[in-house]
C-alpha cells in the first residue's frame, strides 16, 4: 500500500508541558505559538483558531461583511473558500484560473470587481504562490486581500515573504497539512483594528480569554459586546505546532527534493501534464497534482486504487458542485472546470520512499500501455 499522506509528528511527548499547566484550552501554549508566527512572518498579530474555516468566518464577521457584499475567489479551490462566504450571508463571485499555473486569473478577477466587492481571496494552490503584488497594483478601490495559505507555509514572491502584500494571511493546520495539529488554523495580520474583534468573535464574543482574567493577582472582568462562536484553539493542539513550525525549513527542503524527484520521473510519461510552477523563492510543496485527459481520469484513479496506490482529486471546480451550480447559475469558469475534470493528486509526503515513487510511475505507465 502507498499512502496518500503521512504526517510529520514524531514519537515524543509534545503535551508534557501543557498537561502540567492548569490551562488546556487557549492559554500560554497558544500565546507562545502566536508569538512565533508573528515574528516568523514579520506581522504585528497572529491568532490561532480551531480551523481555517472558522478563522475566515470570524475574519469576515469582523470586517462586517454582510448580505449583498461580494467576495471574489478562484473557482478551482477547496469548497471551504466559498462556504465561509455563504456562512456570513455574502455573495461568492468566482474568478477563473490561469490555464497554465492553475492559480486565480488576475485579469478575470479584476473584470469581476464591482462596487459591492469587499474582499478578494487568492489561493496559494498546491503551494504554488499566487502573485498578490500584481493583483494589488491593479485594484483601483479599497478592497481587503485575504491570502488563503492553507497550502503554503513558506515562500517568497517579488522578494517578499508570503503575507507581505495582503491584509490577512490564513493558514490551515488540518490533519493532512504540512504542519498539523489534527484540526487548526491561524490568521496573521498587521491590522490591530480587527485582530481583537476576531479574537473575541472566535471565543463566544468574550472580551478576555480565561487565562487573561487573572494577572498580577488582580481579577480583570470580562464582557460580551457582540455575539461570537467557538473557534479558539486549545493549548493541547497548539503544543503540537511549536516544534513543527520551528523546524519547518528542514521539512520544506525535504519536500522540495521529493517533488523534484517525482516530477523528473513522471515527466517521461507523455500522457500526463503538470501545473506550471512560478519561479518563487523557497516555495512550499503541499500536493503533487497531475492532469490527464478527462475521459480517462476516473479510470486511472480506479486502476491505481486497485493497486493500493491511494490518490484523490484536488479540486473540482466549485461552480460544478451541486449547491453552487444551482445557486449561482451560468457562472462558467472554463479553465477551472476543465482542470477539475482532469486533475488527480498522487501520494506525496516527507516519508514517501523512492521505491514508492518508482512504483507509482510503473503503474501509471502500465495503465497507459493498457489504455
Amino acid at each position: 500500500m502507498i499512502a496518500f499522506y503521512k504526517h510529520n509528528l514524531k514519537k515524543k511527548n509534545y503535551l508534557e508541558k501543557t498537561i502540567k499547566s492548569p490551562y488546556l484550552t487557549s492559554g500560554p501554549a497558544c500565546q507562545e505559538v502566536e508569538n512565533i508566527l508573528s515574528k516568523k512572518f514579520n506581522k504585528k498579530h497572529a491568532l490561532l483558531t480551531n480551523s481555517w474555516t472558522n478563522a475566515v468566518i470570524a475574519l469576515l464577521l469582523a470586517l462586517k461583511i454582510k448580505k449583498n457584499d461580494e467576495i471574489i475567489l478562484p473557482a478551482c479551490t477547496f469548497v471551504a473558500c466559498a462556504n465561509v462566504v455563504e456562512m456570513v450571508g455574502a455573495k461568492v463571485v468566482f474568478a477563473d484560473i490561469d490555464k497554465n499555473t492553475k492559480l486565480m486569473d488576475i485579469n478575470d478577477c479584476i473584470k469581476k470587481i464591482t462596487k459591492k466587492t469587499k474582499a478578494i481571496m487568492p489561493v496559494h494552490l498546491y503551494g504554488n504562490l499566487f502573485q498578490t503584488h500584481k493583483l494589488k497594483k491593479k485594484i483601483k478601490k479599497n478592497i481587503f486581500i485575504i491570502e488563503d495559505s492553507a497550502h503554503a507555509f513558506c515562500g517568497e514572491y517579488n522578494n517578499k515573504i508570503i503575507g507581505y502584500y495582503s491584509d490577512f494571511l490564513v493558514f490551515s493546520f488540518y490533519a493532512t497539512k504540512s504542519i498539523t495539529c489534527g484540526e487548526g488554523g491561524a490568521i496573521i495580520t498587521n491590522h490591530t483594528k480587527y485582530i481583537d474583534k476576531i479574537r473575541s468573535l472566535s471565543n463566544n464574543g468574550m472580551t478576555k480569554p480565561a487565562f487573561k482574567r487573572f494577572e498580577n493577582n488582580k481579577y480583570k472582568p470580562w464582557d460580551v459586546t457582540s455575539f461570537g462562536f467557538k473557534a479558539n484553539l486549545s493549548d493541547i493542539n497548539a503544543s503540537l505546532l511549536k516544534s513543527q513550525i520551528i523546524e519547518y525549513s528542514k521539512t520544506a527542503i525535504k519536500k522540495r527534493k521529493i517533488y523534484n524527484a517525482y516530477k523528473k520521473k513522471l515527466s517521461s510519461i507523455k500522457e500526463i501534464f503538470f501545473p506550471e510552477n512560478l519561479k518563487n523563492v523557497n516555495r512550499d510543496y503541499y500536493l503533487f497534482p497531475i492532469g490527464v485527459k478527462k475521459n480517462i481520469r476516473n479510470k486511472l484513479i480506479e486502476f491505481l486504487t486497485v493497486q493500493k496506490i491511494f490518490v484523490t482529486v484536488n479540486f473540482k471546480s466549485v461552480t460544478k458542485l451541486s449547491y453552487y451550480r444551482n445557486k449561482y447559475k451560468n457562472k462558467k469558469c472554463f479553465n477551472s472546470e476543465i482542470w477539475g475534470d482532469q486533475t488527480l493528486s498522487l501520494p506525496f509526503h516527507t516519508k514517501i520512499k523512492i521505491s514508492e515513487i518508482n512504483e507509482v510511475y510503473k503503474q501509471i505507465k502500465l495503465f497507459f500501455k493498457k489504455n
